[in-house]
């Protein structure tokens, strides 16, 4: 990571080090770029990133997936391998029976259809985890802790994925047509920005986070539930399942199934979808060596599903934003932290901050004032220079800018390791696209 301006010898050095802990990726020809950060290094992240373009019957359609997997890895990677695939396959099936082609002429007889298969792949995805776990162990309640972590060393991938979870953002996007469907699960993020016809730069979020400050999450959270569970949410966290736990993963903020702040919908997290006999007779096992008390978590579990899978699906017409200085840009919560300060920085004031509106802010050419007043820190134009990596740009402008104490503050592992610590980088992703020729 290094920047057009003129650095000092302490700068490069920091700056070094945060290039060894992220994995970036440019197409040129397409121009999207990718970049997925944590400072443990990138073996510890475990976020999944996927950046494809497909060949749909002769025509080029680009993919885009930002996966925020918890309490492990082992979600999020399954996702990101099997997930889109099933979708193409699906998609490309779907075009053949209408012709083989897919664009304005025939978009309004078909695009509800495309959306029901969206929704239809990943609510199938979600439930084929559940299957497997289910027929593996149909009878939770005969396992003691023996037989269950034998069952585990027989099945360790269908239980971890299980036991863990994702949330997920996705872009289905015709490039010659210049249109696309989002998919969002959870609290990562899929947004757009433009510059309008005085010059400014405007952003919009494709579509509503599921989480539990969002009122409509709230309320059909509580409502799912019936009133002697009251309250379901406490703390804006369902349940309250929020630990600060030493485990197999390293000290971070883990909830059992839910280690985002508020997520409402994700993939798998089955502790808060199945019976309280999966968390209390196998999945605990999952955990490794926890702090966690289970034996206080499943007397909540009452009236599962805590969690859902379904999908946010949104159609959205590209070619008014075209060649208007635009980008369409996903991510992952690190991002959030970041923007908040609070996890990194320890600076509560900055944590009203829309999200969308700072990363959209940092990707304008001319960026407004008011993002490094929000950030709290100066920040670098198109600072990566001739490597031209807007995602590289928006991270480096996130974690400190042209401040290199904060720089280094993102990178202290003395500081983020430390016994009891409060601080935490969160793992990072963004993708970014130009929509220009």
């Amino acid at each position: 990571m290094h920047y057009e301006h003129l650095e000092s010898p302490r700068e490069k050095r920091v700056r070094d080090r945060i290039g060894d802990n992220y994995l970036g990726l440019i197409d040129y020809k397409h121009k999207y770029y990718s970049i997925t950060f944590q400072p443990r290094g990138i073996r510890h992240t475990q976020d999944r990133v996927v950046t494809d373009n497909w060949n749909v019957w002769g025509k080029t359609w680009l993919f885009f997936a930002v996966f925020d997997g918890h309490l492990g890895p082992a979600t999020a990677d399954y996702a990101s391998k099997a997930l889109p695939a099933a979708i193409y396959r699906r998609f490309c099936t779907f075009v053949r029976s209408i012709g083989g082609r897919l664009d304005r002429s025939n978009l309004h007889a078909n695009q509800q259809h495309v959306t029901d298969i969206l929704k239809d792949e990943v609510n199938e995805f979600d439930k084929g985890i559940g299957d497997a776990l289910q027929s593996i162990c149909p009878c939770p309640w005969e396992l003691d802790e023996q037989a269950a972590r034998q069952l585990i060393s027989q099945h360790p991938e269908i239980v971890k994925r299980a036991f863990g979870g994702t949330t997920v953002a996705m872009t289905l996007i015709n490039l010659e047509e210049r249109f696309m469907w989002t998919v969002g699960v959870g609290d990562s993020s899929v947004g757009l920005s433009f510059v309008d016809n005085s010059g400014n730069t405007c952003v919009r979020r494709l579509f509503k986070l599921h989480t539990c400050k969002n009122p409509q999450e709230y309320y059909r959270i509580t409502m799912a539930h019936p009133y002697p569970e009251y309250p379901v949410i406490e703390n804006a966290r369902i349940l309250d399942w929020l630990e600060r736990a030493c485990g197999m993963y390293g000290y971070e903020d883990l909830t059992c199934a839910l280690t985002s702040n508020f997520r409402s919908l994700a993939i798998d997290d089955f502790s808060l979808k199945l019976h309280a006999w999966y968390l209390a007779s196998l999945l605990q096992y999952a955990a490794g060596e926890t702090n966690i008390p289970f034996s206080k978590r499943v007397p909540r579990i009452r009236t599962p599903p805590y969690v859902v899978s379904e999908p946010s699906v949104e159609f959205t017409d590209l070619q008014p934003f075209w060649n208007k200085g635009g980008y369409l840009f996903l991510f992952t919560d690190g991002v959030d932290d970041l923007v908040d300060d609070y996890w990194t920085f320890n600076i509560p004031e900055h944590g009203k901050a829309d999200h969308d509106e700072v990363v959209g802010g940092l990707l304008a050419d001319q960026i407004d004032p008011q993002i490094e007043s929000v950030l709290g820190h100066k920040v670098i134009p198109k600072g990566s220079g001739r490597e031209g990596n807007r995602a590289t740009d928006v991270l480096g402008n996130l974690l400190g800018g042209t401040n290199v104490d904060r720089l280094e503050m993102a990178i202290d592992m003395g500081r983020l390791q430390r016994y009891g610590s409060k601080y935490n980088v969160n793992d990072v992703t963004i993708v970014v696209w130009s929509l220009t020729e």
